[in-house]
């Protein structure tokens, strides 16, 4: 079991088995048994919070939370301008192709 601390993201100091977690890259250290100031504060130094929006996760849920903020209007202008980018890929990759072929 691993001891867990969040004091950016609220989540409360308890114990959880290693087989629900997801280790990441991101290391703060701290001496054992360190409080959740010592913690909180040692994020905070280390810029855990930046270093993960960073990564492809932090991206991915970044993503997940902005396209559940949208309106039905903002997602019909997503819907219009993916299928104006598929058109112009197709359109490119048509000429692209019919040049080779000739």
């Amino acid at each position: 079991k691993c001891l867990i601390d969040g004091p950016t993201t609220g989540v409360q100091r308890q114990l959880i088995c290693y087989k629900r977690l997801a280790l990441l890259d991101q290391v703060v250290e701290i001496k054992r048994g360190a409080d959740t100031a010592t913690v909180k504060a040692a994020a905070k130094s280390a810029k855990i919070t930046e270093t993960f929006r960073a990564t492809g996760w932090g991206k991915k849920l970044s993503n997940k939370k902005k396209r559940a903020a949208m309106s039905d209007f903002d997602r019909f202008k997503l819907m219009v301008a993916r299928k104006e980018k598929s058109r112009l890929i197709n359109k490119e990759f048509k000429k692209l192709k019919k040049q080779a072929t000739a």
